[in-house]
């Protein structure tokens, strides 16, 4: 592997003849906006830890060294490497650690190799990491990203301008019905939910009595992408009971994304039993938590018991999954 952060604590890009053949990548952010400006071009940035993040080093091997991909990708992006080594000689290196700290708080970036497809301006309509399949699956999944992005991106900006611009109840309604029609259709990790979010919010305080429906529907759409609070969590269990709209499998999501002790992972354990009882609407998504619970109950829970039951449940539910369904009769196969 020849690492693209070699040499740059003396260069903010590669440019030797050595890398003649090799992408360019930025380890200056700023400096790689102007070009992406001076060029027409979007930005790639790439989170990244070079002497200690195994899954960065494998994405650069499989994509970012191969060719193919670097192709692909000249056309319409400017490339930006951030790095954050862990020792001492690697942070060396680093031409501006402040900087690169900077912008990871303001891109809410917590995991590595985090790859954000941005504008020249900085605005993010894309965000992922490393993806199997080599660098031809890589393209095609930056292609999607960048297509639905760019729209999702225009969409979000028109309705946060209306909203701001309101000059009445009225329009901040209509606002907040377009606002919280794109985040239902939002992944968690979606660069845009945040925005939308705090719209969805609104229409939660502001239909205090659920008259409008809007405070059971923005609770909803909060949890189905991970945004929300206490208030949301107990004011969707209380509205929808017995799942009836398929709101109560939204709350063992959240349940389950809030465990942090043995305590918190058996109540989240209960509330996925209660919506295996009552009926997921979501089927892969039963599956998915069940699952979840089983690992639990084989792990950290050491409760053969509990990891039997849900993986029953899944058995039922059905997989094609070599390695799920392994874990499956390993859990079942347990002595009681």
């Amino acid at each position: 592997m020849i690492h693209r952060l070699i040499g740059i604590a003396a260069l903010t890009a590669i440019t030797s003849p050595a890398f003649a053949a090799e992408a360019k990548w930025y380890a200056d952010f700023d400096e790689a906006q102007k070009v992406a400006v001076a060029e027409g071009k979007d930005l790639l940035v790439d989170f990244t830890g070079s002497d200690w993040c195994g899954w960065c080093h494998k994405l650069e091997d499989e994509v970012f060294d191969q060719a193919e991909w670097q192709e692909g990708v000249a056309a319409d992006y400017v490339l930006v490497a951030l790095d954050f080594p862990r020792g001492e000689e690697a942070k060396a290196k680093v031409p501006n650690p402040e900087r690169n700290q900077e912008l990871q708080r303001t891109y809410g970036v917590t995991g590595f190799p985090t790859i954000m497809l941005m504008t020249s301006g900085g605005e993010v309509y894309g965000r992922t990491g490393y993806q199997a399949g080599g660098p031809a699956a890589y393209l095609e999944h930056m292609a999607e990203l960048r297509a639905e992005g760019r729209k999702a991106l225009k969409t979000s900006k028109r309705i946060q301008d209306a909203f701001d611009g309101a000059s009445d109840d009225a329009a901040k309604w209509k606002a907040w019905g377009a606002a919280v029609e794109l985040l239902e259709g939002l992944s968690a990790r979606s660069p845009f939910a945040q925005g939308m979010a705090k719209i969805v919010r609104w229409g939660f305080e502001s239909d205090a009595e659920n008259e409008r429906g809007a405070r059971l529907r923005s609770a909803a759409a909060l949890l189905a992408v991970g945004l929300q609070e206490d208030e949301h969590v107990e004011f969707v269990e209380a509205n929808d009971p017995r799942n009836e709209e398929g709101y109560l499998e939204m709350v063992a999501v959240a349940r389950i994304s809030k465990v942090r002790d043995d305590a918190s992972a058996r109540a989240a354990v209960a509330m996925v039993q209660k919506v295996n009882e009552l009926g997921f609407k979501d089927k892969e998504l039963a599956f998915e938590l069940n699952f979840q619970i089983v690992r639990w109950g084989m792990g950290p829970l050491q409760d053969p018991e509990v990891a039997r039951a849900h993986a029953q449940v899944c058995k039922e539910l059905g997989t094609k999954d070599a390695a799920a369904l392994k874990i499956l009769e390993q859990a079942l196969a347990e002595k009681r």
